[in-house]
């Protein structure tokens, strides 16, 4: 068996997110291709988990026979951290299955700040989303295997790394946030966000303008 695993704060979701999420579906051929919805640690999401997850929701309703989401980091006690939930999953999956753990560019550049780094490929293969233009940095320092997703087909259970690519958006949560930050632009169509997901956001007066003072 073949899971993916995508995790992300998604504050809020938007269409990036989901063309990832299906890219990674499809170029490393999954069964199943979970998003996790984070409680992040290192910044501060500004949704609720419950707004955050409902908003998650209706972005993949298009989507529901290709994505499913996970809700193990909203409900888990504590402070949550990948490196419990990749275990979590390697935990409730055979040690035979095949698990990748999925991650965009930004995220692959900031690694070695996260907990536990170094033990993720002991427990998962990662797939990372390689951005046009810019070259591959390895914090492993080639410890393990850097190949292209059309590799994956025969890879082991974890201990790989895998190079996905989609063509780019200029898109982001945090662009999405100021835009919905100021009037009249948070009332109007906005690039990247799902328009179910943007009357969410307004119906439940999510990132209001005036948080606009604080820096995203």
């Amino acid at each position: 068996m073949r899971i993916g695993i995508f995790g992300g704060s998604f504050d809020p979701v938007h269409s990036a997110h989901i063309q990832m999420a299906l890219g990674a579906k499809l170029q490393l051929n999954l069964d199943e291709l979970f998003l996790v919805p984070t409680r992040p640690w290192q910044k501060t999401a500004r949704a609720s988990d419950e707004d955050r997850l409902e908003m998650l929701k209706i972005a993949c309703a298009p989507y529901s026979s290709h994505l499913k989401i996970d809700t193990r980091e909203l409900v888990r006690a504590g402070q949550s951290y990948s490196i419990d939930t990749i275990f979590s999953f390697r935990k409730q999956f055979d040690l035979d299955c095949k698990l990748f753990f999925v991650m965009g560019a930004d995220q692959w550049r900031n690694l070695t700040t996260w907990v536990q780094w170094q033990r993720f490929p002991e427990l998962t293969n990662l797939a990372v989303f390689k951005r046009n233009g810019i070259a591959f940095s390895d914090p492993y320092k080639a410890k393990y295997k850097v190949l292209p997703a059309s590799d994956s087909k025969n890879c082991s259970a974890f201990g790989g790394i895998f190079l996905l690519s989609l063509p780019e958006q200029d898109v982001s949560s945090s662009a999405i946030r100021q835009i919905l930050f100021q009037e009249p632009s948070r009332s109007s169509s906005i690039v990247g966000l799902d328009p179910n997901v943007h009357n969410y956001i307004l119906e439940h007066k999510l990132y209001l303008p005036r948080e606009g003072s604080h820096k995203a």
